[in-house]
């Protein structure tokens, strides 16, 4: 492995720094919950944790939270719950790096549930 630079460890910490801010609870109104217990991180769950985190970015939802949590029993994984002011809890299985921007955009942002990909919990 190539050993880098004092400017490029800068850059990283500066990189996962802005990563851990976006943990930060104070403020946030919505959050997004990515299930990462080892089924679901077999099933790609770390690809959608990723995906939601740079779609948030590219959106600008500063008032998003991300984070991950253990397995959501009885769903099929990968496995998401969002909370929302006006929806409170959503949890959706199976869900694929392609539904994420869906997922911002019709639960996160309008508010509004994706039935097909929605389950109760």
């Amino acid at each position: 492995m190539a050993k880098l630079t004092i400017e490029e460890l800068h850059k990283l910490r500066e990189r996962e720094e802005i990563k851990m801010k976006k943990r930060d609870i104070e403020g946030r109104k919505r959050h997004i919950v990515v299930a990462m217990g080892t089924s679901g991180i077999e099933n790609g769950a770390k690809i959608i944790l990723d995906e939601f985190a740079d779609l948030a970015d590219e959106k600008g939802l500063d008032d998003v939270i991300i984070t991950q949590s253990g397995v959501i029993e009885g769903v099929k994984e990968p496995a998401v719950q969002i909370h929302t002011p006006s929806l409170g809890l959503v949890t959706y299985q199976g869900v694929k790096k392609s539904d994420v921007a869906k997922i911002i955009d019709d639960t996160v942002i309008n508010g509004k549930v994706i039935k097909e990909l929605a389950v109760e919990v």
